[in-house]
């Protein structure tokens, strides 16, 4: 575990870990979710220390976002600190396959 020498280093590293999930969904990786999670509690822990206001974790969070992907923030993740997800969805396949021949006919 890292120890900050100052509040800048604490928001830089900050800074970095959005910018780095941003960019890895920018390149259609995947993040585990607890990477995201701990990050948001990281950033939660800086605003209940008093490093910077819930507006600017927001506003901090907003600008790697608008920065990496060159498109406005969702609404949507504007109420709270949260770091917006964007994965693709994983494929959908039967597990067995189904055909008429294996499903019997009523008789008469």
């Amino acid at each position: 575990m890292e120890t900050f020498k100052s509040k800048t280093e604490f928001i830089d590293e900050v800074e970095a870990g959005v910018r780095a999930i941003f960019t890895a969904y920018m390149k259609n990786s995947s993040v585990p979710p607890a990477t995201v999670f701990r990050l948001e509690g990281f950033i939660q822990a800086g605003c209940v220390l008093g490093i910077f206001t819930e507006d600017e974790a927001k506003k901090m969070i907003q600008s790697a976002w608008e920065v990496v992907f060159a498109q406005p923030f969702p609404d949507s993740a504007t109420k709270s600190i949260m770091i917006p997800t964007m994965m693709q969805r994983a494929p959908v396949h039967p597990s067995t396959k189904v055909s008429n021949k294996s499903v019997p006919k009523k008789s008469g």
